[in-house]
């Protein structure tokens, strides 16, 4: 009888503790793979933001809420800025204030309107203009198919959008105003976007008026208003000139509704901040791995170490203790395969759910692909674990005394 074959009838024959064994390591192969992986998609998040503007135009509220609300698209339904203030700026007018003072903007190089007003299926529709495309310090953006919209009715697609929902340039789409309403609008499609791996891939893009006359109706059915009327929009992202953030900080800032923040600064702000959770997410991660291998392999070295008297007695029948070991190898080697192929499966299911749960929390899947290969760390410490397991037995056995053993001393 083969080593291999000892292993599968010794496993057979223990049923409730071969079970107890696999059950408990693909539980720690399945969380310590899930964790890894939200981890790595976590570190991901940052990657996929969205590019443009040195600055961003919000209304007053947290510099985060900001710019995850821009350029993550993280809504912040009910925050909006004056179109007359965006037109202004984009103009160089002088903007006249409430305290009778005024002042005049030179600093900016190009002013982009953004305004989310609507859905398509799981995806937002912004409001805005060709300035959105044509973008100064070549970051302009290009077209796949078809062209830019030129009037209301039309609609651009970002690439994510038309791959996934299997649009194409001449169809005809319906948008959802309101996630809680049955408000509807049917647009043409005549444009999708190059891909630019950024959350612009996950966009649908019409004009500034298609939104706003769309927001009023909304507005008019609903009853909700703001003091703008639909003359409004949510942010502006701002290409400023050489030195130039100090003086539009201060005009905005001071004497507006709206608040300003610098782009890179606020990014990297917010990664040092994530980073922290990130960080003790990752060693969580690692102390379930360490804890999920010291359980397997004490439940092993327990269950080796009753057979000690097996041992001794295959080894009165003419075993070999290289045999022997073999035996308790391929133990190891079939405990630890079916567990950690069970944990991937686990792992693997459970993913998508947490990336549902965990919402904008994590990059869309559409950009950015988590890989059941990020969990083969998990995998081979549990390997590992079960091998080591596996050769303290297999010392035991070299110093093992057969006669005392089979008097049962």
């Amino acid at each position: 009888m083969t080593s291999l074959q000892l292993a599968w009838i010794s496993l057979s024959r223990h049923r409730l503790t071969t079970l107890t064994v696999i059950i408990a390591m693909s539980l720690s192969v399945a969380c310590g793979g899930l964790l890894l992986r939200l981890y790595r998609l976590s570190e991901s998040r940052f990657v996929t933001m969205g590019i443009g503007g040195d600055a961003i135009v919000g209304a007053k509220a947290g510099s985060f809420d900001i710019l995850l609300g821009a350029l993550n698209g993280e809504e912040r339904s009910g925050h909006y800025l004056p179109f007359k203030l965006f037109q202004s700026l984009r103009e160089e007018q002088t903007v006249h204030f409430e305290d009778g003072r005024s002042s005049t903007p030179s600093s900016i190089q190009s002013i982009i309107p953004v305004l989310y007003y609507a859905h398509f299926k799981k995806y937002q529709v912004m409001g805005t203009d060709s300035s959105f495309i044509q973008r100064p310090r070549r970051e302009s953006l290009t077209l796949r198919e078809g062209a830019w919209f030129s009037q209301p009715g039309e609609i651009v697609l970002g690439a994510a959008v038309a791959d996934s929902q299997k649009v194409r340039v001449g169809e005809t789409i319906t948008l959802h105003v309101d996630s809680d309403s049955s408000e509807t609008e049917s647009l043409k499609v005549v444009g999708i976007l190059s891909p630019t791996h950024s959350y612009w891939d996950q966009v649908l893009y019409t004009s500034i008026d298609q939104a706003q006359q769309t927001l009023a109706q909304f507005f008019k059915k609903t009853g909700q208003s703001t003091i703008w009327g639909s003359q409004v929009l949510q942010y502006f992202l701002v290409y400023l000139n050489a030195s130039g953030f100090s003086s539009f900080e201060s005009l905005i800032n001071q004497r507006t509704v709206g608040q300003v923040i610098r782009v890179e600064d606020t990014k990297e702000e917010l990664q040092q901040l994530s980073s922290a959770g990130r960080d003790i997410g990752f060693l969580v991660t690692l102390f379930i791995m360490m804890m999920g291998a010291l359980t397997v392999s004490s439940m092993l070295i327990a269950r080796f170490e009753g057979m000690s008297l097996q041992l001794a007695v295959l080894r009165a029948l003419g075993y070999r203790k290289r045999e022997l070991a073999s035996w308790l190898l391929w133990e190891g080697i079939l405990l630890s395969g079916i567990g950690v192929f069970f944990g991937a499966l686990l792992d693997e299911g459970l993913l998508p759910l947490f990336r549902e749960w965990l919402g904008s929390a994590l990059p869309p899947a559409d950009l950015v692909a988590s890989s059941l290969a990020w969990s083969a760390p998990v995998w081979f410490v549990a390997i590992g674990a079960t091998l080591l397991a596996v050769f303290i037995p297999i010392l035991q056995m070299a110093r093992q005394n057969i006669h005392a053993a089979l008097r049962g001393l």
